[in-house]
């Protein structure tokens, strides 16, 4: 058995098997016969001693032969009388081969007047079975004295040396599974401590002689020690669960599991303590967690629908109620990676609460969506929380896009407002004051944004700027309508935007880039079509900056879009970009002449780039020279 994965139950099934092994080997001797008292009643008259049937019993002559046996002996032995009775001793009792030298010297030593003691023999039944018994030799003499033969007095001790081994074996046991298990246990009497082992000193920092003697009370909270009393009293049977004291003074919380034993021969108890600290934690972070959002630690939104409408729907008048948005979520997930939402997240609930009343209560109330509750509070009172609100967001410089909450207010004054429609007001007004921001809000993003590109990719406003120029030049060389130039512009500011969610280390690496940098850096289209998808200002364009690395031949990425298959659009951005990257140079590459450029675009007219408007670019890009 493996002793240190044994369960409680394990363990106290050992306990109680080793227990009745003891008593079972008591009772046995109890109902044995003293043979020393025996053996003294049994002098001169081993006539009557024959008619035992407690004993076997034998009588030789003085030449080793059997004369008499008594009934006992030949159920020891498993032979007739006839098969006994004028045979040798030691050829006839099947004792083992290994006691004849043994018996060879206690003939010898009473011959000689020595008294013998008893011993142990092994004995091997005509059957085969194998017995063993406790063996007497004493002399038998006449009138005068004399030595004329042997008396042997066997007793069956088989069940006795059972009786014993199984106890050995179930305490060799025991107390290796005492000693080795990884719940902590003591053996007490009335509370006073026994012994213990050494999972239960590490478990409450204690030494082995700082526990022993000292009562099992002393290590429990003491607003469980009258259950501990109470339950060892009664001699409990189902486990139950209480607070532990360490040796620190902290609380560790044991399931206990006990049952009586037999310690050193008197009645006591043990008991087993399993840690469930760890479990108790968990329970206490299941409970947290059913009223708490897990990310911000705020409450959530079924502790709010449950228990604060419960709690606040009939008192603290008036209630203020006051629902914030926080704006740009999904755009700084798509762009920056959850993580970086997540943080964001965090970082506006330290502002809710910073801003908050100490009585106020906050809830994030959906993914983006937060909800501050105000009991008793004035109009002022609300319109202050606001403006922190407000005041912290507008100075808050570190975000990679502007930190923006848009608010909503609603106020209940009395029991007859219906509370859900106090609260529906508050998210209309919400949603009233996000429709009339949202303009400004993502340009702000939208210039942030473009902000974070340049700066991570070594770009300039000059090259922007540039780019718009080439690319309109060459739309209106194709009549293009003003809507397409309109996006096409926007397009060539914002191509790469996808480029602010590659990491730094990635996109300004000096050397050359390995093959799973490269993978990252291919992203950056699909990154940025995100970022569009989810910009209503730059929706548009989406799908050209998704596309604005296809290549004519289908060898581009991330689609493998082919031919007339790539948005014009997407074409012009890859060629006025390449234009520009090769006559303005870049730190991984020197500038080339203009004339060098458009023979470079023409070499890769049909393969890189779409060969019609290669062909009107450098038509363009000659008339202007």
């Amino acid at each position: 058995m493996d002793f240190e994965k044994i369960t409680k139950e394990q363990l106290i099934n050992k306990l109680v098997e080793m227990n009745q092994k003891v008593i079972d080997l008591k009772e046995y001797e109890k109902q044995s016969i003293n043979f020393k008292v025996l053996l003294k009643e049994t002098e001169g008259k081993y006539k009557s001693l024959l008619e035992t049937g407690s004993v076997g019993i034998i009588i030789i002559d003085s030449r080793g032969i059997i004369t008499e046996c008594n009934d006992t002996v030949l159920e020891f032995s498993g032979y007739s009388r006839k098969e006994l009775v004028g045979k040798y001793f030691t050829r006839r009792v099947n004792i083992s081969t290994k006691d004849i030298p043994k018996y060879l010297e206690v003939f010898k030593a009473i011959i000689e007047g020595k008294e013998v003691k008893a011993f142990e023999i092994t004995q091997h039944r005509k059957n085969g079975d194998v017995l063993f018994g406790e063996v007497y030799f004493g002399p038998l003499k006449n009138n005068d004295n004399r030595i004329i033969g042997f008396k042997v007095i066997i007793k069956d001790i088989t069940e006795k040396n059972k009786l014993e081994n199984g106890y050995r074996e179930s305490k060799n046991k025991f107390d290796t599974l005492f000693k080795s298990a990884m719940e902590g246990i003591i053996i007490h009497n009335n509370g006073k401590i026994l012994d213990v082992n050494d999972a239960f000193n590490v478990m409450f920092g204690c030494s082995y002689p700082d526990v022993v003697g000292r009562d099992l009370i002393e290590f429990i909270a003491p607003e469980y020690q009258e259950t501990v009393m109470d339950k060892i009293r009664t001699g409990y049977k189902s486990s139950y669960e209480v607070a532990g004291i360490r040796s620190t003074g902290s609380k560790l919380f044991v399931e206990v599991t006990g049952s009586p034993v037999v310690y050193n021969g008197s009645e006591a108890r043990i008991e087993i303590f399993n840690n469930i600290n760890e479990r108790k934690k968990a329970e206490r972070r299941i409970r947290y967690l059913s009223f708490h959002d897990k990310l911000t630690e705020l409450y959530n939104r079924a502790y709010f629908e449950k228990v604060m409408i419960n709690i606040y729907k009939d008192r603290d008048f008036p209630l203020n109620f006051i629902i914030c948005d926080l704006n740009g979520l999904k755009l700084v997930n798509d762009a920056f990676g959850y993580n970086e939402g997540d943080r964001l997240l965090r970082r506006v609930a330290k502002i809710l609460k910073y801003c908050s009343r100490e009585e106020d209560i906050i809830a994030r109330w959906g993914e983006d969506e937060f909800f501050i509750l105000l009991p008793r509070s004035t109009e002022k009172d609300t319109m202050e929380v606001l403006g922190k609100i407000k005041s912290i967001c507008s100075k808050t410089k570190d975000q990679k896009i502007p930190l923006n909450i848009s608010m909503g207010v609603s106020t209940r004054e009395d029991r007859n407002q219906n509370l859900k429609d106090v609260i529906k007001e508050a998210e209309n007004n919400m949603y009233k004051n996000k429709l009339l921001k949202r303009k400004s809000v993502y340009n702000s993003i939208i210039l942030s944004l473009e902000r974070i590109l340049w700066e991570k990719n070594r770009e300039t406003k000059e090259h922007a700027e540039r780019l718009k120029g080439l690319a309109l030049q060459l739309g209106n060389a194709i009549s293009l309508p003003q809507n397409k130039l309109d996006e096409l512009e926007l397009l060539s500011a914002l191509h790469d935007i996808g480029k602010v969610g590659i990491p730094d280390k990635i996109l300004l690496k000096k050397g050359r880039l390995t093959s799973r940098e490269w993978k990252v850096i291919k992203r950056h289209p699909e990154i940025g079509y995100k970022i569009a998808e989810s910009t209503p200002q730059i929706a548009s364009i989406a799908d050209d900056i998704l596309a604005h690395h296809e290549w004519w031949d289908g060898s581009g990425y991330p689609q493998g879009l082919k031919g007339r298959e790539i948005p014009v659009n997407a074409s012009i951005a890859s060629i006025v970009d390449a234009y520009d990257v090769m006559t303005f140079g870049r730190h991984y590459k020197a500038a080339i002449s203009e004339e060098e450029a458009q023979e470079e675009l023409i070499r890769c007219s049909g393969t890189q780039f779409n060969p019609v408007l290669v062909e009107k670019f450098v038509m363009c890009r000659e008339k202007l020279n």
